[in-house]
């Protein structure tokens, strides 16, 4: 019985040491996650086509 107990223990403490292990991976993860700067998006200019424009001026003259 007393081979049975310490069997018994030793899986709880296996699965107590996998389960804190899995909450610190978990934490580190997210709190890495939370921690990364953000880059600044650059700016797009829009132009437009200038050759359509001189197209569309020729024609109308």
């Amino acid at each position: 019985m007393l081979k049975n107990m310490k069997n018994l223990y030793k899986i709880i403490t296996l699965f107590a040491i996998i389960f804190i292990a899995g909450i610190f991976v978990t934490v580190m993860t997210v709190n890495s996650s939370l921690n990364k700067v953000e880059k600044p998006s650059k700016t797009v200019e829009i132009q437009k086509d200038t050759l359509h424009l001189l197209k569309a001026e020729k024609k109308t003259v």
